[in-house]
């Protein structure tokens, strides 16, 4: 038989727990943006964090995706154009 340290025993079970859960994990959207060389960064609670981090290197937006959660995003395919009618 095998023995096991505590140490792994402890790990082993943490294991068997967190696989057993549930819960997942929910992608998190905050609200302000650093926006930086044509990059938003949206990890910021307030817009105070927001300008606080972005000071000297760009600006603070509001997240486009809670202003506008319904927009599709942009593919950068270009539209076909429709045949004429003649």
């Amino acid at each position: 038989m095998v023995r096991l340290s505590p140490l792994a025993a402890v790990a082993a079970v943490m294991a068997v727990f967190a696989s057993l859960s549930a819960e997942t994990a929910d992608a998190q959207e905050y609200p302000w943006c650093v926006s930086r060389e044509g990059y938003l960064y949206c990890f910021y609670k307030t817009q105070e964090q927001c300008r606080w981090t972005a000071s000297g290197i760009g600006d603070c937006a509001l997240n486009p995706r809670l202003l506008f959660p319904n927009k599709p995003r942009d593919s950068g395919a270009t539209p076909v154009s429709q045949p004429k009618p003649y």
